[in-house]
């Protein structure tokens, strides 16, 4: 009995456990926010390291965040505004990247 207990727990523990994910921002991170009321309006904003506020987007489109793809993409998105400071200028970087309709 304690054998199956012992096993169950594991295979419980095994399952529940998630790891990091493999494509971490170089430097800095990235929120994407959603409304219930409006489920295909995002926003979307880069922050540095220190949590300040470097670029913000709205978009008319759902990103699926579960696509390695999207994930990368806003990573790499994140160290450009990081290392260069001319992307911050243009309004639509992420419309761009995704060619998405404004």
């Amino acid at each position: 009995m304690k054998t199956i207990i012992i096993t169950a727990l594991i295979l419980i523990s095994a399952v529940c456990c998630q790891a990091q994910d493999k494509l971490p921002a170089a430097n800095g991170f990235w929120v994407v926010e959603s409304n219930m009321n409006q489920p295909k309006t995002q926003t979307i904003r880069f922050y540095n390291d220190d949590a300040k506020l470097l670029y913000t987007e709205t978009i008319n489109t759902k990103l699926n965040l579960r696509r390695e793809k999207i994930k990368l993409a806003l990573n790499q998105l994140c160290s450009k505004l990081q290392e260069n400071k001319d992307y911050l200028d243009n309004k639509n970087l992420i419309a761009l990247a995704f060619n998405l309709k404004r």
